[in-house]
């Protein structure tokens, strides 16, 4: 008479099927406007404003820099 569980040992498959993926969370949207943000600018600060536990705000601030001619700043 077989062993039940060398039956069960049998069956159960020894490799995971390549199509059973972990599924991956999705991106929150804020995550993705704020990704757009900081690729956009050379300068400045992105926040993010959080109202409980939600972000309820993105504020973007950019700087533009200028090239100072030495004759100008007399140095």
């Amino acid at each position: 008479m077989p062993d039940p569980a060398s039956a069960r040992r049998r069956t159960t498959p020894r490799f995971q099927i390549e199509d059973e993926r972990p599924e991956v969370p999705a991106v929150a949207p804020w995550l993705l406007l704020v990704a757009e943000q900081v690729k956009a600018m050379h300068y400045g600060v992105v926040q993010i404003v959080i109202h409980d536990s939600k972000v309820v705000q993105i504020e973007r601030t950019e700087r533009t820099r200028f090239e100072t001619p030495q004759s100008v700043t007399g140095r």
